[in-house]
């Protein structure tokens, strides 16, 4: 049965153009009217600024933003082959900020540099686009037209949940009509299709568009906006979700009461429903407003946009709110790590920037690295040593850190992991930049009391992790002397810029003052157990060298911190979850490079509320003379469970990036358990032939789970081709986090972005085994 919407809105529907968008504009919250009318037009018709490229190059280019479209887009660049796009879509970025430190230090002979210039960070966080204007006020006008533009698609992105009319559906009528004579034909809906990456026979589309037109006569098949609206409400007609609402309207009225939908939630979502809370779910979704006005009457169509919505996808919308217990020792928990922060590319070449530190603060890191250096003119910087990266200011990383720490997700504690090798004299320096920046933010206690903090101990806090001087050193005679840690000793000597020294370097009292977490070199695991550090750090090698019991001992003492072997000189990342395993705190990865361990670890870290701090499962907190072996190769008396999800269907979603044109996907569902050695099992669906918009596949996966706080569920969606299938997008997340019943899952690129208006709807189940 074809569902239809009767919003309140379908009357007053305003075609695309100005008055469409002044309507938005009005309702937009926190925007000044006066500024939309006339500098959005002051922008809309373009202006000359500067793209600014690696080191400094400015490229003249003209650029306009448009907010019909919902792009900003520039002129002037002769572009070849394989080039990068000279359109960037609003819906893709996150951010737009003034006055970067790392581009403007090239620029340093313009005066005034950093009232100039402005930066468009995009989703990932890890792209950021550089620009620079010829005032201040004009960069101040960029700013607030961006922001407003990004406002815009996010309130064009919820009344698209009320909305019968929301701006994708105008968006793609717009696009399809080539002759701007406001209807389509047949021809243009194909080719609507093949963009929406279905593919439909042509008499069937025939039959959907006159059911549009409400019309039995085979002349006129065209569409004007109001058929093509009803058109693409007939195309996004969810069967297997109308075969749910059905199951549950008792009585065949058309509707759900308060208690349809409370024995829903209870039988199949496992959720027990108050009446008061039911009528709230009914007021918040239904677009009907005389059911809603009644407030106890749910139409199909409220039930989509109940089902869909935001708590009741997969993850357990429970846990993005920190729920663990946060006052425990730091060393019992897992934190989110990035290695070798400064850089956005590879390990040998390319730039290092504070923009990289800001994208991973984004991404929820609270442990971030920081290899220092002598600098010129007394300037400690930051780069990766031995190599041809790009350096640094030392201050301007800590400014960056300081500004960005606290803004995005997480009052916990950000600790700084310092590579030190710098001299006695530039020590003194940064010890007064940290002092100077940081302030009260920085922690270091002139007497460290003997009991670990905890994240709550810490928060608003900014650490430092190092080398630090035995508490009876007073005098700068007495200047102890510290190992030094070289990563690029790793890195084959033919790739190295300079050859590495395994000298000893001597650490300053002002410096060794501001490190709050002391740091030891690894010799040996009774090594470790005496000391009084709290960091250790391993290599990749060497951590997955070592007997699992006596990582899991070290963990009990202090924070293992891990990191890729030197030789991963293309910033390729190592598989983190067997040292998750073994109970390593701080598994430090190339936040730079999106692959699945990336993945995996935005999974993880996405519990908790993305805050970056983990409470570990209780069994790798114990100092049993047994340790973890038995958990870790399976052999548990309890806590086991059997995942049981039957994958139904998928809704729009989009082709490979590099796919031809017209080309349309054959996907199919990967599912993969990531855990201990047993756990770990991969199972697939069928493939569905030329099909992307909903395909259909109603697939049955069980895994038995023996470790299920360690386990993280993957889907990865594909598309089935004879060569290599491409990968479309993915989903991932912490086995305890999922929610049984019908859910649906959103997908992200392999960048990390999300896919707009993709989703996986499934239904999941788990049942105790022991």
């Amino acid at each position: 049965m074809a569902c239809t919407s009767n919003r309140e809105s379908e009357s007053s529907w305003i075609p695309p153009g100005e008055e469409y968008y002044t309507r938005l504009k009005r309702n937009l919250p926190t925007v000044h009217h006066q500024f939309v009318d006339a500098q959005l037009k002051s922008l809309a018709g373009g202006m000359p600024l500067y793209k600014v490229k690696g080191r400094g190059k400015l490229l003249p280019r003209k650029f306009f933003l448009d907010t019909e479209k919902m792009v900003l887009r520039y002129k002037g660049s002769e572009r070849v082959l394989g080039g990068g796009s000279n359109v960037w879509s609003i819906s893709s970025m996150s951010e737009v900020r003034e006055g970067e430190k790392d581009f403007t230090t090239y620029l340093d002979w313009m005066d005034n540099i950093r009232d100039h210039c402005l930066a468009i960070v995009f989703n990932s966080g890890q792209k950021v686009k550089y620009l620079y204007t010829a005032s201040r006020p004009e960069r101040d006008m960029w700013i607030k037209g961006i922001r407003f533009a990004m406002h815009l698609g996010q309130y064009m992105d919820q009344r698209a949940q009320t909305d019968r009319y929301p701006y994708s559906y105008l968006e793609s009528f717009v696009q399809v009509d080539k002759n701007k004579n406001g209807k389509l034909e047949i021809k243009e809906v194909m080719n609507l299709l093949k963009q929406l990456n279905a593919r439909f026979d042509e008499k069937q589309v025939k039959q959907l568009m006159r059911e549009a037109k409400k019309q039995e006569k085979k002349s006129d098949v065209s569409l004007n906006i109001d058929e093509f609206i009803s058109f693409y409400h007939l195309l996004n007609t969810r069967p297997e979700l109308n075969e749910l609402f059905w199951r549950y309207d008792k009585n065949n009225k058309g509707y759900w009461s308060t208690r349809d939908l409370q024995d829903f939630s209870k039988q199949e979502q496992q959720v027990m429903l108050s009446d008061n809370k039911a009528k709230e779910i009914i007021l918040e979704f239904e677009p009907q407003k005389d059911f809603r006005e009644e407030g106890s009457k749910m139409s199909p169509t409220g039930f989509k946009d109940f089902l869909t919505s935001r708590d009741e996808q997969l993850f357990n919308s429970n846990c993005r709110e920190v729920y663990h217990d946060m006052t425990r020792p730091i060393t019992e928990y897992y934190i989110n790590s990035s290695h070798n922060t400064y850089l956005e590319k590879g390990q040998l070449r390319g730039p290092s920037s504070t923009d990289a530190y800001v994208a991973a603060l984004r991404k929820g890191c609270r442990c971030v690295e920081l290899d220092c250096w002598d600098g010129d003119g007394d300037e400690p910087i930051i780069y990766h040593g031995h190599t041809y990266t790009t350096k640094i200011k030392f201050c301007d990383v800590i400014s960056t850190i300081k500004e960005h720490a606290f803004k995005f997700r997480s009052q916990y504690p950000v600790i700084l992991s310092i590579e030190n090798h710098c001299s006695v004299k530039q020590q003194e320096v940064m010890a007064q930049y940290l002092r100077d920046i940081l302030g009260v933010m920085l922690y270091a206690p002139e007497n460290p009391e003997k009991k670990i903090p905890s994240p709550d101990d810490l928060k608003g806090k900014i650490v430092l992790k190092g080398k630090k001087l035995p508490s009876k050193v007073v005098t700068d005679d007495d200047i102890g002397e510290m190992s030094e840690e070289d990563e690029a000793a790793e890195i084959p000597p033919e790739e190295r810029r300079e050859q590495t020294t395994h000298g000893k370097l001597k650490l300053a009292p002002s410096f060794s003052d501001c490190i709050g977490m002391k740091a030891l070199s690894y010799k040996s695991v009774s090594q470790v157990l005496d000391s009084d550090s709290l960091f250790v750090s391993l290599s990749e090698s060497r951590s997955l060298s070592m007997i699992p019991n006596d990582i899991n001992k070290m963990t009990n003492h202090l924070l293992v911190r891990t990191y890729p072997k030197g030789t991963r000189t293309n910033s390729s990342n190592y598989y983190p979850v067997p040292v998750w395993n073994y109970g390593c705190q701080v598994v430090a990865l190339n936040v730079q490079t999106s692959d699945k361990s990336l993945t995996l670890n935005a999974a993880k870290f996405k519990d908790n509320a993305g805050c970056g701090y983990l409470l570990k499962p209780d069994f790798l907190l114990s100092n049993k003379e047994d340790g973890i072996e038995n958990v870790l190769n399976g052999r548990r008396e309890s806590g086991r469970k059997r995942l049981h999800i039957k994958i139904i269907s998928g809704c729009q979603i989009p082709k490979p990036k590099d796919s031809k044109k017209g080309e349309v996907i054959d996907p199919y569902v990967k599912v993969k358990v990531h855990g201990v050695e047993k756990d770990t099992r991969t199972q697939r669906t069928q493939r569905i032939k030329d099909n992307g918009f909903n395909p259909r596949w109603d697939h049955d996966v069980t895994f038995d789970v023996s470790v299920p706080e360690l386990a993280i569920v993957r889907f990865v969606i594909y598309d089935d081709d004879p060569g290599i299938d491409d990968l479309i997008g993915c989903f991932a997340l912490p086995f305890n986090t999922i929610r049984q019943g019908y859910r649906h899952f959103p997908l992200y690129n392999k960048d990390g972005d999300k896919l707009n208006q993709a989703m996986i709807f499934v239904h999941a189940s788990i049942t105790d085994l022991s």
